[in-house]
């Protein structure tokens, strides 16, 4: 509740323990250069060295938001508060001389070592003065706001208990009012006389003709409304409020990613899709031939596969079966090794001499880097089942992994691909997968790819 007033008191404390920490390097440099005692070279002019101060200003905010110095409450112990702010200082101090290494610059030591030392004690002066400010009745006035709660009873003091230590110290609560047994002056009443600056307007039980009223009344008195949906999700970060035909709507979205590593990741596909395609065109021209040369045409395999949401396309691979293996399953059906819809086979007769090596190193799936390029999949994701496999799901749940595009490489890839004999297994490194994807997993899952692909673990 209220992200955005406490988004914008985040930003700017941010920026005061920014310029905190620039302020702090132009002490060190002062400590260092005209302290009496030390008797040290002389430091060259600081003048050469003024990218520092916004290098600095930027680590020290940096590091203390990774320590979760600004999500901290404001009952946190003075004791913990300092472990915090001086661990995010030596965090900054070392990145600092991490920089001044790769750069290869020339700078005191004893300056950098001393920036995070005067930064923290900068920062927990500056917190201990806006603590202090904000327990004083002006404060209380002019900082916080007024909150009135509109809802059933019931609904107002739940969602008043499930308030957070932060949201709690920005608001101030002036009570409530239940539309369903007051009349609508008595809100006007309230609004004028008790100073409110916002409203939450809780939707639960409460007479959709009575909303529209509700914030009309709100806009006339320049007062905010929060409405309040009541919907229970899985991650209430996954909301959004967006426009539809002039009206606002909330937009679900199924991943909780931020959008931005998403298009990162779409980027990425297209980017490394024809990086590698152009770096296996040699292994392309060998497969080829000596897929037509040891089993003859066709040399491409195709099939229509279940792609983002089940929306069927044509995946491509290099064939590593008998021209009729199609047609002869139906008779393996009693060697399916794989519980659920999924249908494996190891030792299948029906694969040639050659596709058993191809398939232990995935190189028949090398053809798939042009369904990247084409859109149709990605180079991290759940592997690709035929549409016909995914008709025969049992259980909803398992579509959920249809909910991103499918990819050349996953963490079933990496982690025995064949090996693992029961589906629910697959699939639960799948969601896995999906619940915990972040652009540094795409990553690690491609590195672990290499050796995967090299020793053939897992491949049939």
């Amino acid at each position: 509740m209220l992200t955005h007033p406490r988004r914008t008191r985040v930003r700017l404390l941010q920026v005061i323990d920014g310029g905190l920490f620039a302020v702090a390097l132009g002490l060190a440099y002062f400590f260092r250069a005209t302290f009496p005692l030390l008797n040290l070279p002389q430091l060259e002019a600081f003048s050469h060295h003024l990218w520092l101060f916004p290098a600095v200003a930027a680590l020290g905010p940096l590091m203390l938001a990774s320590q979760g110095f600004y999500d901290r409450p404001r009952l946190t112990s003075r004791f913990s508060l300092l472990l915090v702010i001086f661990r995010a200082g030596a965090l900054a101090t070392f990145a600092l001389i991490v920089i001044v290494f790769l750069l290869r610059v020339h700078f005191a030591r004893s300056v950098i070592l001393l920036v995070g030392g005067f930064g923290s004690v900068l920062v927990y002066a500056r917190h201990e003065v806006v603590r202090w400010l904000e327990e004083t009745r002006m404060a209380s006035e002019q900082f916080r706001r007024r909150v009135l709660w509109i809802g059933t009873p019931g609904e107002n003091a739940r969602i008043r208990a499930a308030l957070s230590a932060g949201e709690k110290d920005l608001i101030v609560d002036a009570g409530e009012f239940d539309p369903r047994q007051a009349p609508p002056d008595e809100l006007r009443r309230r609004l004028h006389h008790d100073g409110i600056n916002a409203v939450v307007l809780s939707l639960v039980e409460i007479d959709p003709s009575q909303v529209a009223p509700l914030l009309t009344m709100c806009e006339r008195e320049g007062v905010e409304a929060i409405v309040r949906p009541g919907l229970k999700a899985a991650s209430p970060h996954r909301f959004a409020v967006d426009q539809l035909g002039g009206e606002p709507v909330l937009h679900y979205r199924a991943q909780s990613a931020p959008r931005s590593h998403l298009v990162i990741k779409k980027v990425g596909d297209y980017v490394g899709g024809f990086v590698l395609l152009v770096m296996f065109a040699p292994a392309y021209a060998v497969v080829a031939l000596a897929v037509v040369l040891s089993s003859g045409r066709p040399l491409i395999f195709r099939q229509t596969r279940a792609g983002l949401n089940g929306r069927p396309f044509t995946l491509y691979k290099f064939r590593t079966m008998a021209v009729d293996a199609a047609g002869r399953q139906a008779e393996l059906a009693h060697r399916n090794e794989m519980t659920g819809p999924v249908f494996k086979v190891s030792s299948d007769p029906r694969v040639t001499r050659l596709g058993r090596l191809l398939r232990r190193h995935s190189l028949d799936e090398l053809p798939q880097l042009w369904n990247v390029l084409r859109g149709e999949m990605s180079l991290v994701g759940p592997r690709p089942l035929p549409v016909e496999e995914v008709a025969r799901f049992d259980d909803d749940a398992h579509r959920r992994r249809l909910s991103v595009k499918p990819g050349l490489t996953c963490l079933w890839q990496i982690s025995g691909r064949n090996d693992i004999a029961d589906f629910d297994d697959w699939v639960r490194l799948d969601l896995d997968y999906i619940d915990q994807w972040s652009l540094w997993l795409d990553f690690k899952i491609l590195v672990a790819t290499v050796p995967v692909m090299l020793l053939g673990r897992g491949g049939r």
